[in-house]
This record gives C-alpha cells, structure tokens and sequence, in this order.
C-alpha cells in the first residue's frame, strides 16, 4: 500500500512539475525582452521631425547590454523553472520517509 501511494505522488509531481516548466516557459517566451531595430517614443519622433535628435536603436547603440538583459532573463526563468520543483520532491520525500517510520 505505501508503494503505490509513493509512486502516486511521485506521478503527481511529475505531471505538476511539467505543467510549471510548460507555464514558466510560455510566461518567459511572452515577457522576453525583444528590442525592435529603431524605437521611437513620441518626444524621439517629434524630435526627428523637427531635426533636433538621430533615430534611436538600443540593439544598435549596445548591444553588449542587450545581450546581458537577455541572459538574465533566460538563466531568471531557468532557476524559476527548475528550483521549485526539486524542492517539492525533496519535501515530499523527506515527507514519506518521515511517515514510514510511523508504521
């Protein structure tokens, strides 16, 4: 009996640590930081009409900072995709083992 209640849990965690990496991945792919070529606010705009600035490109201008934002947006999701699921297992097997020595 106490077996299949642990593989019971064991294939709940599977399936709701799948279901968190899928969401954390489908929130990640929606919030990632993505830089158009040129980025135009309405004083930019305004300022290009009337000559006064050069149209603006973050991509262009440092593109060493845009790669930054972006790894640490990627490694971000990683740990949130990861982390929390391996803490539930290790919560919930030291939650077995707890209540086999109860038997």
């Amino acid at each position: 009996m106490a077996l299949r209640v642990a593989r019971g849990l064991f294939r709940l965690w599977l399936v709701l640590s799948v279901v968190w990496v899928v969401g954390v991945g489908m929130h990640t792919w929606r919030t990632f930081p993505s830089y158009e070529p040129y980025v135009y606010d309405s004083d930019t705009f305004l300022g290009e009409l009337r000559g006064d600035t050069a149209p603006r490109s973050p991509a262009r201008e440092e593109p060493a900072v845009v790669a930054v934002i972006k790894r640490h947006a990627v490694i971000q999701s990683v740990i949130r995709a990861v982390v929390p699921p391996f803490f539930v297992l290790a919560l919930g097997s030291a939650l077995v083992w707890a209540f086999r020595g109860f038997r």
